[in-house]
């Protein structure tokens, strides 16, 4: 059992005619959608399609240029930020580690929201630290500089981390990116259980889509700032609507969790 009860009931998120742009490039175009309270949902899409900024503007990081995002029922930007830190537990793309912590104390750093007002850790923050390197298979370098690890190394120790928040939303930025196929496996395994057992929210951005289709209970696929296709992996992950918007020749087996093979160009 993965043993990491959220704090409360999973909220609902959704997208509601959003619009972002950086300066005068369009990013996000009336983006809508909806994610339901203990869902596991994948985010697909080409590159440049907005993935990134739509967990941007989710966290509250960036506030949108129309439309609203709403966790729950309030405006994503009206809950308090250690409250949104409560809520939603971020694994971003890509982290710069300026200071050489350790990895445990990395992984401390995800209780901070329980403990900003104490100030410090105390044994059940320690011990739901250590059960997050163990499940994701970081304990034999609790004591090693985050540093000096290699780059899955150090996206494991921000999976801890974001575990460790115990939030009863995950959200995750193209996690397997830096995986082995081993982890990448193991990782999508620990959200199923976390989703399946403790009914956690799950929003994964990825390029694996047949990770996607084995895991998640939908699918969003971006496409030029928009939802292209929203629904089920089958209704999601079929060759015409693949082809036209990742511009490759593709083979999909059927079925309710269908399998995508990519043909030659030639």
């Amino acid at each position: 059992m993965p043993e990491f009860t959220p704090h409360s009931n999973p909220p609902g998120i959704r997208f509601d005619h959003v619009r972002f742009a950086y300066g005068e490039t369009a990013v996000l175009r009336d983006l809508s959608f909806d994610v339901e309270p203990g869902e596991f949902v994948g985010v697909i899409g080409p590159n440049g399609a907005g993935k990134t900024t739509l967990l941007r503007l989710l966290t509250g990081m960036r506030p949108a240029d129309a439309g609203q995002v709403v966790v729950g029922d309030r405006d994503v930007l009206a809950i308090p930020a250690p409250d949104r830190a409560r809520i939603m537990a971020v694994v971003p793309q890509n982290e710069s580690v300026i200071f050489p912590y350790s990895v445990e104390a990395m992984v401390l750093l995800g209780r901070f929201p329980h403990t900003a007002f104490l100030g410090y850790e105390n044994e059940e923050d320690l011990r739901i630290a250590r059960r997050a390197m163990e499940l994701v298979g970081v304990s034999h370098l609790a004591s090693r500089s985050v540093s000096d690890l290699s780059g899955g190394e150090q996206h494991r120790v921000l999976i801890a981390r974001a575990l460790a928040q115990q939030a009863p939303v995950l959200l995750l930025d193209e996690p397997n990116a830096h995986l082995d196929l081993h982890y990448q496996v193991a990782l999508f395994d620990l959200l199923a259980r976390l989703h399946r057992e403790e009914g956690r929210t799950v929003l994964i951005i990825t390029h694996d889509l047949n990770l996607a289709g084995m895991y998640c209970d939908r699918i969003i696929l971006l496409s030029e700032g928009t939802a292209a296709a929203w629904g089920s992996p089958a209704e999601v992950l079929r060759a015409d609507v693949l082809e036209r918007h990742f511009r490759v020749r593709v083979e999909v087996d059927g079925g309710d969790r269908p399998h995508v093979r990519i043909l030659r160009g030639e």
